[in-house]
């Protein structure tokens, strides 16, 4: 029986990438190698719609298999960095109490209303989402949410819900992503975030579906503790939940002058990432250097010394590790894509069929394809810039607007943001909740279906009334 139960046993997110790389290996020997040519317009490579043509194969053998696991580490450094470096910063701040004892606070209040603190904490989320702010740094915010969902008595995935959940519910239709629209609409030749009203109305309606499907996950593992993601055989429900207001390992909720020092030093953090990311364009390295500033500045004032700080630090870094490879593994396919030219090559065959369909099921059909497309090019900008320029042709003509065209594109690429294992954000703060990545796609599926109904139904009415967004 137990030999039984090892052979059942899902394979660990990091093995899970390794296989994914092995079969994308497989395809660059299937799949014929192809290219665009392309143009320099602005910043921006272009590519020319019509000039797809293949190239001579090169297909990745084993060893490369291998080497792409190293390359990949290479590609994602920054971003590894900085969940490690963020893991560094909270650990410190652990250690002083400050973040357990102002949620501790919080939780502890009889009038609290759960329901109104999570949806102000998604809707917070989801407006930093939707500007474009909350993508990669959503990341850094992840352990925060695992904090304040522990102490409210939940699991670390119900904290993964409140932070990425809700900024993806404004990032996957934002209506001024700089990233997806910001790069699409160009690409189409409409005015940069035209079409603001209708997308912030999908917006409400996306984030009224993932505040809903977090409320009644959190209602299922209050009544049954045992149907938390985080919950393993054999666990105690203590290991998988947290102590909540009525805990026996209630959080002390007196804060003290050097918690609310620390306290400010995070929200002095956080605002600097926002208008970096917003107004200077930062990236995981500015990120990663504000929390180990943070890092350093509350642990010498709380008193840890160069030692203590330093040991804490590195401590807090080390619980990351497995994050930080999930990350490496995720870049590690994209790697072999590239290695194998057969990434345009499947971008063209997606494309294809599109030409002969109606404007309304044609446009529904960029969906798919640009929902299947971010598995292999799991970036906003990256994807806009090599699909749009074949889209935009397509949809004329179709007699698709420009606008729908690019609605389809940001909803294929959004939606699967929050599925696809190849997205080393959503795969680094799965693992920072110590989430399995293949519970948490089963789980999503409901709600990624309600997506999908939405992204029909949007694109049917929108293309039915000739939506231009101008």
């Amino acid at each position: 029986m137990e030999n039984n139960k090892k052979k059942l046993q899902i394979p660990s997110t990091c093995a899970l990438l390794f296989m994914l790389m092995i079969v994308c290996t497989i395809l660059t020997w299937i799949v014929p190698a192809g290219e665009f040519d392309t143009e320099k317009v602005g910043d921006l490579n272009k590519v020319i719609a019509g000039t797809y043509h293949t190239v001579e194969a090169s297909p990745v053998g084993p060893w490369a298999t291998i080497m792409a696991v190293v390359q990949g580490f290479y590609k994602a450094a920054k971003l590894m960095v900085m969940i490690m470096f963020v893991g560094g910063a909270v650990e410190i701040l652990e250690k002083t109490g400050a973040i357990h004892a102002a949620f501790g606070k919080l939780a502890s209040k009889q009038n609290l209303n759960v329901n109104v603190l999570v949806f102000l904490v998604m809707a917070f989320m989801s407006i930093g989402g939707a500007a474009g702010v909350f993508a990669n740094p959503v990341v850094a915010l992840i352990p925060i949410g695992i904090i304040l969902a522990t102490n409210l008595g939940y699991d670390s995935f119900t904290g993964f819900l409140l932070v990425y959940m809700g900024a993806y519910s404004g990032f996957n239709v934002g209506w001024a992503n700089a990233s997806t629209i910001g790069t699409a609409q160009p690409i189409a030749e409409l005015p940069i975030f035209s079409g603001f009203s209708v997308r912030v109305v999908l917006n409400i309606i996306n984030f009224a579906i993932c505040y809903f499907f977090t409320i009644r996950y959190m209602k299922t593992i209050k009544a049954d503790p045992k149907k938390s993601l985080n919950y393993e055989a054999g666990m105690s429900v203590s290991d998988s939940m947290g102590a909540g207001k009525d805990g026996a390992e209630a959080i002390e909720a007196r804060l003290t002058t050097k918690h609310l020092i620390s306290l400010i030093g995070l929200v002095v953090a956080v605002a600097a990432i926002l208008v970096g990311s917003v107004k200077y364009k930062w990236s995981y390295d500015q990120i990663a250097a504000t929390f180990f500033t943070l890092a350093v500045v509350v642990g010498l004032l709380n008193g840890m010394g160069i030692n203590g700080t330093t040991k804490v630090f590195i401590g807090g870094c080390s619980k990351m590790v497995n994050a930080a490879f999930i990350v490496g593994f995720a870049n590690g396919i994209s790697v072999i894509l590239a290695s194998g030219n057969i990434l345009n090559t499947i971008v063209y065959w997606l494309s294809i069929p599109m030409s002969g369909m109606g404007s309304i099921l044609g446009a529904n059909f960029m969906f798919v394809a640009n929902l299947f497309i971010n598995l292999f090019i799991p970036s906003g900008s990256g994807q806009a810039v090599a699909v749009m320029p074949l889209m935009v042709p397509v949809a004329d003509l179709a007699g698709i607007t420009r606008q729908v065209a690019v609605q389809a594109f940001q909803f294929g690429d959004g939606f699967s943001n929050c599925l696809f294992p190849t997205a080393g954000t959503l795969m680094g703060s799965l693992a920072i909740a110590k989430t399995d990545w293949t519970k948490y796609a089963k789980w999503l599926m409901p709600l990624l279906g309600c997506q999908v109904i939405l992204s029909f139904a949007s694109l049917t009415i929108l293309q039915s009334i000739g939506w231009t967004g101008l």
